[in-house]
Protein backbone atom coordinates (compact mmCIF):
# COMPACT_ATOMS: atom_id res chain seq x y z
CA UNK A 1 0.00 0.00 0.00
CA UNK A 2 1.19 3.52 -0.80
CA UNK A 3 2.22 5.85 2.00
CA UNK A 4 1.04 9.46 2.04
CA UNK A 5 2.22 12.49 3.99
CA UNK A 6 -0.38 13.97 6.36
CA UNK A 7 0.05 17.49 7.71
CA UNK A 8 -2.29 18.53 10.55
CA UNK A 9 -2.49 22.28 11.22
CA UNK A 10 -3.89 23.47 14.56
CA UNK A 11 -5.98 26.51 15.42
CA UNK A 12 -2.98 28.75 16.10
CA UNK A 13 -1.06 27.64 12.99
CA UNK A 14 1.23 25.01 14.50
CA UNK A 15 1.56 21.76 12.57
CA UNK A 16 2.54 18.11 12.90
CA UNK A 17 3.29 15.73 10.02
CA UNK A 18 3.35 11.95 9.73
CA UNK A 19 2.94 9.10 7.23
CA UNK A 20 -0.35 7.32 6.61
CA UNK A 21 -0.95 4.29 4.38
CA UNK A 22 -3.88 4.38 1.99
CA UNK A 23 -5.60 1.54 3.90
CA UNK A 24 -5.08 3.23 7.28
CA UNK A 25 -7.22 5.92 8.90
CA UNK A 26 -5.43 9.11 9.94
CA UNK A 27 -6.03 8.73 13.69
CA UNK A 28 -4.58 5.20 13.70
CA UNK A 29 -1.58 6.27 11.61
CA UNK A 30 -0.82 9.09 14.02
CA UNK A 31 -1.09 6.79 17.06
CA UNK A 32 1.26 4.30 15.39
CA UNK A 33 3.84 7.10 15.33
CA UNK A 34 3.13 8.19 18.95
CA UNK A 35 1.08 11.23 17.94
CA UNK A 36 -2.24 11.41 19.77
CA UNK A 37 -4.69 13.72 18.00
CA UNK A 38 -8.07 14.54 19.52
CA UNK A 39 -10.39 11.53 19.13
CA UNK A 40 -12.92 9.57 21.11
CA UNK A 41 -15.17 6.83 19.69
CA UNK A 42 -12.86 5.86 16.80
CA UNK A 43 -16.03 4.63 15.03
CA UNK A 44 -17.21 7.71 13.10
CA UNK A 45 -19.93 8.27 15.66
CA UNK A 46 -18.77 11.48 17.36
CA UNK A 47 -17.36 14.77 16.13
CA UNK A 48 -14.24 14.90 18.31
CA UNK A 49 -11.81 14.20 15.45
CA UNK A 50 -13.48 16.49 12.92
CA UNK A 51 -11.30 18.63 10.67
CA UNK A 52 -11.31 20.14 7.20
CA UNK A 53 -9.16 18.92 4.31
CA UNK A 54 -7.60 21.97 2.63
CA UNK A 55 -5.37 20.04 0.25
CA UNK A 56 -5.25 16.49 -1.12
CA UNK A 57 -7.83 13.76 -1.58
CA UNK A 58 -9.23 10.94 0.52
CA UNK A 59 -11.96 8.34 0.93
CA UNK A 60 -14.38 8.41 3.86
CA UNK A 61 -15.51 5.27 5.64
CA UNK A 62 -18.88 4.82 7.35
CA UNK A 63 -19.79 7.75 9.61
CA UNK A 64 -22.82 8.96 11.54
CA UNK A 65 -24.81 11.52 9.55
CA UNK A 66 -25.16 13.50 12.77
CA UNK A 67 -21.42 13.57 13.37
CA UNK A 68 -20.65 14.53 9.76
CA UNK A 69 -23.70 15.74 7.82
CA UNK A 70 -23.63 15.46 4.04
CA UNK A 71 -23.38 19.23 3.59
CA UNK A 72 -20.19 19.20 5.67
CA UNK A 73 -18.78 16.32 3.66
CA UNK A 74 -19.39 18.36 0.52
CA UNK A 75 -17.25 21.13 2.06
CA UNK A 76 -14.38 18.61 2.61
CA UNK A 77 -14.99 18.26 6.34
CA UNK A 78 -13.71 14.88 7.56
CA UNK A 79 -13.69 12.63 10.60
CA UNK A 80 -10.06 11.61 10.88
CA UNK A 81 -10.90 8.21 12.38
CA UNK A 82 -12.71 7.31 9.15
CA UNK A 83 -10.54 9.22 6.69
CA UNK A 84 -8.28 7.21 4.35
CA UNK A 85 -5.86 9.29 2.22
CA UNK A 86 -5.45 8.61 -1.48
CA UNK A 87 -2.68 11.23 -1.75
CA UNK A 88 -0.80 13.66 0.49
CA UNK A 89 -3.20 15.70 2.63
CA UNK A 90 -3.33 18.91 4.67
CA UNK A 91 -5.98 18.96 7.39
CA UNK A 92 -6.93 21.85 9.68
CA UNK A 93 -8.32 21.00 13.13
CA UNK A 94 -10.32 23.28 15.50
CA UNK A 95 -8.06 23.02 18.53
CA UNK A 96 -4.66 24.23 19.69
CA UNK A 97 -1.40 22.30 19.59
CA UNK A 98 -1.40 21.69 23.36
CA UNK A 99 -4.33 19.30 22.78
CA UNK A 100 -2.00 17.00 20.83
CA UNK A 101 0.10 14.66 22.96
CA UNK A 102 3.03 12.50 22.02
CA UNK A 103 2.74 9.85 24.72
CA UNK A 104 -0.16 8.09 26.40
CA UNK A 105 1.86 7.72 29.58
CA UNK A 106 -0.12 8.71 32.64
CA UNK A 107 -3.44 8.93 30.78
CA UNK A 108 -4.81 5.62 32.03
CA UNK A 109 -5.56 4.94 35.68
CA UNK A 110 -7.59 2.69 37.96
CA UNK A 111 -10.58 3.80 40.00
CA UNK A 112 -13.01 2.25 42.46
CA UNK A 113 -16.80 2.66 42.42
CA UNK A 114 -17.83 4.61 45.53
CA UNK A 115 -21.40 5.64 44.60
CA UNK A 116 -23.96 3.93 42.38
CA UNK A 117 -27.37 5.57 42.64
CA UNK A 118 -30.39 5.98 40.39
CA UNK A 119 -31.28 9.69 40.57
CA UNK A 120 -34.13 9.89 38.03
CA UNK A 121 -36.19 7.59 35.86
CA UNK A 122 -33.35 7.25 33.36
CA UNK A 123 -30.16 8.58 34.99
CA UNK A 124 -27.63 6.91 37.28
CA UNK A 125 -25.04 8.74 39.36
CA UNK A 126 -21.68 6.97 39.27
CA UNK A 127 -18.87 8.20 41.51
CA UNK A 128 -15.32 6.88 41.17
CA UNK A 129 -12.21 7.43 43.28
CA UNK A 130 -8.66 6.88 42.05
CA UNK A 131 -7.13 3.75 43.54
CA UNK A 132 -3.73 3.72 41.85
CA UNK A 133 -1.88 5.65 44.55
CA UNK A 134 -2.36 9.01 42.80
CA UNK A 135 -5.06 11.38 44.03
CA UNK A 136 -4.95 14.21 41.50
CA UNK A 137 -7.78 14.56 38.98
CA UNK A 138 -6.74 17.24 36.49
CA UNK A 139 -8.90 18.28 33.52
CA UNK A 140 -10.61 21.28 31.98
CA UNK A 141 -14.28 21.49 32.94
CA UNK A 142 -16.22 20.24 29.92
CA UNK A 143 -13.75 17.53 28.92
CA UNK A 144 -14.57 13.82 29.10
CA UNK A 145 -13.04 10.51 30.17
CA UNK A 146 -13.33 7.03 28.65
CA UNK A 147 -14.64 4.47 31.16
CA UNK A 148 -13.96 0.80 30.46
CA UNK A 149 -16.50 -1.90 31.27
CA UNK A 150 -14.63 -4.28 33.61
CA UNK A 151 -13.49 -7.49 31.96
CA UNK A 152 -13.87 -6.07 28.45
CA UNK A 153 -12.14 -3.64 26.11
CA UNK A 154 -15.41 -1.72 25.60
CA UNK A 155 -15.30 1.94 26.60
CA UNK A 156 -17.79 4.80 26.68
CA UNK A 157 -17.09 8.51 27.02
CA UNK A 158 -18.58 10.60 29.84
CA UNK A 159 -17.90 14.09 31.18
CA UNK A 160 -17.47 14.55 34.94
CA UNK A 161 -19.84 16.90 36.76
CA UNK A 162 -17.15 17.71 39.33
CA UNK A 163 -14.11 19.95 38.90
CA UNK A 164 -10.47 18.96 39.11
CA UNK A 165 -9.40 18.05 42.62
CA UNK A 166 -6.71 16.46 44.79
CA UNK A 167 -9.02 13.88 46.36
CA UNK A 168 -9.14 11.60 43.32
CA UNK A 169 -12.92 12.00 43.06
CA UNK A 170 -14.98 11.78 39.86
CA UNK A 171 -18.76 12.23 39.54
CA UNK A 172 -20.59 11.03 36.42
CA UNK A 173 -24.26 11.42 35.48
CA UNK A 174 -25.08 8.63 33.03
CA UNK A 175 -28.24 8.15 31.02
CA UNK A 176 -29.34 4.52 31.19
CA UNK A 177 -30.39 3.18 27.78
CA UNK A 178 -32.34 -0.03 27.18
CA UNK A 179 -29.69 -1.66 24.99
CA UNK A 180 -26.61 0.34 26.00
CA UNK A 181 -23.56 -1.75 26.87
CA UNK A 182 -22.43 0.55 29.68
CA UNK A 183 -26.06 0.89 30.79
CA UNK A 184 -26.36 -2.88 31.11
CA UNK A 185 -23.17 -2.92 33.14
CA UNK A 186 -24.59 -0.31 35.52
CA UNK A 187 -27.95 -2.09 35.80
CA UNK A 188 -26.76 -5.67 36.20
CA UNK A 189 -23.07 -5.97 37.08
CA UNK A 190 -21.69 -2.80 38.70
CA UNK A 191 -21.17 -2.86 42.46
CA UNK A 192 -19.54 -0.71 45.12
CA UNK A 193 -15.80 -1.34 45.47
CA UNK A 194 -15.47 -2.61 41.89
CA UNK A 195 -12.48 -1.42 39.85
CA UNK A 196 -12.99 0.59 36.66
CA UNK A 197 -10.22 1.58 34.25
CA UNK A 198 -10.33 5.22 33.18
CA UNK A 199 -8.55 6.99 30.34
CA UNK A 200 -8.33 10.73 29.74
CA UNK A 201 -9.07 13.51 29.86
CA UNK A 202 -9.95 14.30 26.25
CA UNK A 203 -12.15 16.75 24.36
CA UNK A 204 -12.14 20.42 23.41
CA UNK A 205 -15.39 21.54 25.04
CA UNK A 206 -14.37 23.98 27.78
CA UNK A 207 -14.89 27.48 29.13
CA UNK A 208 -13.50 30.31 27.01
CA UNK A 209 -12.32 33.60 28.47
CA UNK A 210 -14.29 36.48 26.96
CA UNK A 211 -14.16 39.31 29.47
CA UNK A 212 -17.36 39.86 31.44
CA UNK A 213 -19.69 38.58 28.70
CA UNK A 214 -22.64 36.72 30.27
CA UNK A 215 -22.63 32.96 29.90
CA UNK A 216 -25.72 30.92 29.08
CA UNK A 217 -25.52 27.16 29.56
CA UNK A 218 -28.05 24.92 27.80
CA UNK A 219 -28.14 21.27 28.85
CA UNK A 220 -30.41 18.42 27.78
CA UNK A 221 -30.57 15.45 30.16
CA UNK A 222 -27.12 14.25 31.16
CA UNK A 223 -25.64 17.08 29.13
CA UNK A 224 -25.92 18.75 32.52
CA UNK A 225 -22.68 17.07 33.64
CA UNK A 226 -20.08 19.09 31.68
CA UNK A 227 -21.88 22.42 32.08
CA UNK A 228 -22.35 21.77 35.81
CA UNK A 229 -18.60 21.24 36.01
CA UNK A 230 -18.12 24.60 34.26
CA UNK A 231 -20.47 26.36 36.68
CA UNK A 232 -18.77 24.74 39.67
CA UNK A 233 -15.44 25.91 38.26
CA UNK A 234 -16.81 29.47 38.07
CA UNK A 235 -17.90 29.19 41.71
CA UNK A 236 -14.52 27.81 42.82
CA UNK A 237 -12.61 30.64 41.12
CA UNK A 238 -15.21 33.32 41.89
CA UNK A 239 -15.65 34.21 38.24
CA UNK A 240 -18.03 37.21 38.09
CA UNK A 241 -19.80 36.79 34.73
CA UNK A 242 -23.61 36.57 35.01
CA UNK A 243 -24.62 33.05 34.05
CA UNK A 244 -27.90 31.28 33.40
CA UNK A 245 -28.41 27.53 33.21
CA UNK A 246 -31.25 26.13 31.09
CA UNK A 247 -31.69 22.47 32.02
CA UNK A 248 -34.20 20.61 29.85
CA UNK A 249 -36.06 17.31 30.17
CA UNK A 250 -39.06 15.83 28.39
CA UNK A 251 -40.86 14.57 31.52
CA UNK A 252 -40.76 15.55 35.19
CA UNK A 253 -39.57 12.13 36.30
CA UNK A 254 -36.43 12.64 34.21
CA UNK A 255 -35.36 15.72 36.19
CA UNK A 256 -32.46 15.26 38.59
CA UNK A 257 -30.08 17.36 40.71
CA UNK A 258 -32.74 20.01 41.43
CA UNK A 259 -31.55 20.28 45.06
CA UNK A 260 -27.90 20.58 44.01
CA UNK A 261 -28.80 23.32 41.52
CA UNK A 262 -30.87 25.18 44.11
CA UNK A 263 -27.91 25.05 46.49
CA UNK A 264 -25.63 26.48 43.80
CA UNK A 265 -27.97 29.43 43.20
CA UNK A 266 -27.85 30.20 46.94
CA UNK A 267 -24.04 30.15 46.88
CA UNK A 268 -23.58 32.10 43.62
CA UNK A 269 -25.04 35.58 43.31
CA UNK A 270 -24.42 35.53 39.55
CA UNK A 271 -26.24 32.26 38.76
CA UNK A 272 -29.84 31.77 37.58
CA UNK A 273 -31.21 28.26 37.01
CA UNK A 274 -34.22 27.42 34.83
CA UNK A 275 -35.34 23.79 34.87
CA UNK A 276 -37.51 23.28 31.79
CA UNK A 277 -39.90 20.36 31.26
CA UNK A 278 -41.39 20.01 27.81
CA UNK A 279 -44.38 17.80 28.73
CA UNK A 280 -44.99 19.16 32.23
CA UNK A 281 -48.04 18.54 34.40
CA UNK A 282 -50.06 21.34 35.95
CA UNK A 283 -48.22 20.82 39.24
CA UNK A 284 -44.72 21.28 37.80
CA UNK A 285 -42.90 24.02 39.75
CA UNK A 286 -40.37 25.03 37.10
CA UNK A 287 -40.47 26.27 33.52
CA UNK A 288 -43.06 24.65 31.25
CA UNK A 289 -42.01 24.10 27.65
CA UNK A 290 -38.97 23.04 25.68
CA UNK A 291 -35.61 24.34 26.78
CA UNK A 292 -35.10 25.78 23.28
CA UNK A 293 -38.34 27.78 23.32
CA UNK A 294 -37.70 29.19 26.79
CA UNK A 295 -34.15 30.15 25.83
CA UNK A 296 -35.44 31.85 22.67
CA UNK A 297 -37.90 33.96 24.66
CA UNK A 298 -35.15 35.13 26.99
CA UNK A 299 -32.65 35.85 24.22
CA UNK A 300 -35.14 38.14 22.49
CA UNK A 301 -35.23 40.34 25.59
CA UNK A 302 -31.53 40.74 26.41
CA UNK A 303 -29.44 43.77 25.50
CA UNK A 304 -26.06 42.04 25.83
CA UNK A 305 -25.59 38.91 23.75
CA UNK A 306 -24.18 36.07 25.88
CA UNK A 307 -21.72 33.32 25.11
CA UNK A 308 -23.65 30.05 24.64
CA UNK A 309 -22.48 26.65 25.91
CA UNK A 310 -24.61 23.78 24.60
CA UNK A 311 -24.54 20.10 25.51
CA UNK A 312 -27.17 17.47 24.84
CA UNK A 313 -28.85 15.42 22.11
CA UNK A 314 -28.14 16.54 18.52
CA UNK A 315 -31.71 17.74 17.94
CA UNK A 316 -31.63 20.04 20.96
CA UNK A 317 -28.17 21.34 20.16
CA UNK A 318 -29.01 22.01 16.51
CA UNK A 319 -32.27 23.77 17.41
CA UNK A 320 -30.51 25.93 20.00
CA UNK A 321 -27.75 26.74 17.56
CA UNK A 322 -30.40 27.87 15.07
CA UNK A 323 -32.05 30.11 17.68
CA UNK A 324 -28.70 31.71 18.48
CA UNK A 325 -28.19 32.54 14.82
CA UNK A 326 -31.71 34.03 14.60
CA UNK A 327 -31.08 36.43 17.48
CA UNK A 328 -27.65 37.48 16.25
CA UNK A 329 -25.23 35.56 18.45
CA UNK A 330 -22.04 35.11 16.45
CA UNK A 331 -20.95 31.59 15.61
CA UNK A 332 -17.65 32.09 17.41
CA UNK A 333 -19.57 32.73 20.64
CA UNK A 334 -21.36 29.37 20.50
CA UNK A 335 -19.58 26.40 22.07
CA UNK A 336 -21.19 23.00 21.78
CA UNK A 337 -20.94 19.31 22.44
CA UNK A 338 -23.40 16.77 20.99
CA UNK A 339 -24.32 13.35 22.30
CA UNK A 340 -23.90 11.21 19.20
CA UNK A 341 -24.83 7.55 18.71
CA UNK A 342 -22.20 4.93 17.98
CA UNK A 343 -22.14 3.76 14.37
CA UNK A 344 -21.53 0.09 15.28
Amino acid sequence: MANHQIKVITEEGESVSFDCASDEDIISAAIRQNIFLMSSCREGGCATCKGICTNGDFEMGKVSAQALPMEEQEEDMVLLCRCYPTEDMVVEVPYTSDRISYSEEGKEFITTITTLEQISSNVTKLCLTRSDGEKKIKFDSGQYYDLEIPGTSTTRSYSPANIENNQGEMEFLIRVLDEGKFSNFLKHDAKLGQSVNVKGPSGIFSLVANGFTPRYFVAGGTGLAPVLSMIRFMKEWVEPQPCTLYFGSTFEEEVFYSKELAQLTEEMDNLTVKICVWKASDTWYGEKGSVVDILKQDLQNVSIKPDLYLCGPPGMVDATHSVCEQVGIAKENIYLEKFLPSVS
